[in-house]
């Protein structure tokens, strides 16, 4: 992962967006240490739905769980 400071990220701002594009995540830091990740739109939309499918299938799973202590009764 490629890394820049705020104002270089400011400064090569199209490069930062190049390399995210093509599949490589850029951290951007602050002066004061926080930080976040620029990544593509294709990246963010797949990070997103394992995000959802995992919820559901938790949910699913506590769902069967439920049903299956009303069958057992």
């Amino acid at each position: 992962m490629n890394k820049f400071t705020y104002t270089s990220a400011r400064e090569h701002f199209s490069q930062v967006l190049d390399q995210a594009i093509a599949g490589e995540a850029v951290e951007i830091t602050r002066r004061s240490g926080d930080s976040a990740v620029v990544i593509s739109k294709a990246h963010f939309d797949a990070y997103r739905k394992a995000a959802l499918d995992a919820e559901f299938a938790e949910l699913i799973g506590e769902f069967d769980a439920s049903n299956q202590a009303l069958a057992d009764r």
